[in-house]
C-alpha cells in the first residue's frame, strides 16, 4: 500500500501549541507553492510511475486557501493521478474556514474530512489561540454533511491548562451529538520551543488527572459505539482512517511540499522546511530533500514494534516471526511478563498488545523495547 501526503503550510493564525511547519503571513506565495507541489508530484510520476491508494492533505490549514486555490490543488493532483484511483481522500479543515462554496469544492473531491475542533469550550479555544469557537464546529459539520460528506472526523484534545474531568466528558458528548464517523481523542503535547510551553508549562493538568481524562474518555467513546483502533483514534466500524493505518502498518508513503516526509524504497527523507526554499528548489529542478536516512534492519525492527504497539491489534506473533525470523515473546519475555503483571500489556496465544492503561504511558513502555 502507498499513501500520498500533501502539505499545505498556510494558516490564518498559527496555534500556540503547534509544532507542524506552517506560516500565517505568506499567502502571497500560495499560487507559486501549488505550482511547485504539482511539479514535484509530476517528477515522482515520471521517475517511479507508481499508484497511490490514499491521499491526505494536511497542514497548516488547507482550507485557509480560497475555493479557487483548493480547486487548483485537486485538479493538479487528479490530472496526474485520477481521483477514482484513490481508496480514500482526506483533507484537514479548521471549522471557521468552512462555508458553502468550500464545502461544495470538498464534496466534489474528497471522501473524508478531518475537522480540528479540539474543544467545545470557548475559553479553552482562546487559550489554544484557535480562530474558531464552538458554534463554528457545529456549523462546519452541518454544512459538510449537507453537501454529502459522510465520513467526518473530529479532533478532541485533553490536557489543556485549566481543563477538568467534566470538561472532557462534555466535549466528548458534544462531539458525539454531531454524529461524526471518527473521533481523534488525544493528549496535548507541549512541544519545546512553542509559545504554549513557554506560557503554560506550569499550569498543565497533573498526571493523575490526565489518566482519569484519558481512561474515562476512552470508556465513554466505546460505550457510544466508537471502536478504539489506535492510541488516539476511534471510529464507528468500517470508518478507520486508511491513510493513517498505512503509517502504523509500516506501509510506504510519499510526502510532497515544504517539510513533508516520505518513507519509500527503505529510506526516510524530509523536504526543506521553508516555503520560499521549497519553491526555489523545485523551480531549479533540484530535489527539495534536506534530510535522508537509510532504514537499517535494526531501525526497521524498532519502528515495527513501536508502531504496531500503538494499535489495538498489537503485534501478531506469527507475522512478526515471518518478518524478523525470531520469537518476539522469547526475546522480550522479561519486559512482557512485567508489563502484563502490571496491567499495561495483554498477551494471548497469537498476539501482544497494550491495554488502555498501557496506551496512556506508551512512550515509557516503548522505550523498553528499543
Amino acid at each position: 500500500m502507498l499513501g500520498l501526503y500533501v502539505h499545505v503550510p498556510f494558516c490564518f493564525q498559527k496555534c500556540n501549541y503547534c509544532d507542524f511547519y506552517s506560516e500565517d503571513d505568506k499567502n502571497y506565495l500560495i499560487n507559486d507553492y501549488i505550482e511547485a507541489l504539482i511539479k514535484e508530484l509530476k517528477k515522482y510520476k515520471s521517475e517511479f510511475n507508481f499508484c497511490f491508494d490514499t491521499l491526505y492533505i494536511g497542514g497548516g490549514t488547507p482550507t485557509s486557501l480560497s475555493e479557487k486555490f483548493l480547486d487548483y490543488i485537486f485538479s493538479g493532483i487528479f490530472s496526474i493521478y485520477p481521483r477514482t484511483s484513490f481508496k480514500e481522500i482526506t483533507i484537514e479543515v479548521n471549522p471557521d474556514t468552512i462555508n458553502e462554496k468550500k464545502a461544495k469544492v470538498l464534496s466534489l473531491n474528497v471522501t473524508r474530512v478531518s475537522v480540528g475542533a479540539q474543544s467545545f469550550n470557548d475559553n479553552f479555544l482562546k487559550l489554544l489561540n484557535r480562530i474558531h469557537d464552538s458554534e463554528s464546529v457545529k456549523r462546519a459539520v452541518e454544512i459538510l454533511s449537507e453537501w454529502g460528506i459522510e465520513n467526518i472526523n473530529l479532533d478532541i484534545m485533553i490536557g489543556i491548562p485549566g481543563q477538568g474531568l467534566n470538561d472532557v466528558f462534555i466535549d466528548i458528548k458534544k462531539a458525539i451529538e454531531l454524529k461524526p464517523q471518527h473521533i481523534s481523542f488525544y493528549i496535548l503535547t507541549p512541544y519545546p520551543e512553542t509559545q504554549f510551553l513557554e506560557k503554560y508549562s506550569k499550569n498543565l493538568p497533573n498526571d493523575d488527572l490526565i489518566e482519569k481524562m484519558y481512561l474515562g474518555g476512552v470508556d465513554l467513546l466505546q460505550k457510544n459505539g466508537f471502536m478504539q483502533y489506535e492510541i488516539s483514534n476511534f471510529s464507528i466500524p468500517g470508518k478507520e482512517c486508511i491513510h493513517n493505518l498505512n503509517y502504523w502498518n509500516l506501509g510506504e508513503y510519499i510526502g510532497i511540499g515544504a517539510s513533508a516526509s516520505s518513507f519509500f524504497n527503505n529510506k526516510r527523507y524530509t523536504n526543506i522546511k521553508s516555503i520560499e526554499g521549497y519553491i526555489e528548489m523545485i523551480r531549479k529542478n533540484k530535489t527539495p530533500i534536506y534530510f535522508e536516512e537509510e532504514i537499517t534492519a535494526d531501525k526497521r525492527l524498532k519502528e515495527y514494534i513501536i508502531l504496531k504497539l500503538r494499535t489495538t491489534t498489537g503485534i501478531k506473533l506469527e507475522e512478526f516471526y515471518d518478518k524478523f525470523k525470531f520469537n518476539f515473546v522469547e526475546k522480550y519475555s522479561n519486559i512482557i511478563d512485567k508489563l502484563t503483571r502490571d496491567g499495561y500489556m495483554r498477551k494471548t496465544i497469537d498476539k501482544i498488545s497494550l491495554t488502555t492503561k498501557g496506551f496512556l504511558v506508551s512512550n515509557k513502555i516503548l522505550q523498553q523495547f528499543i
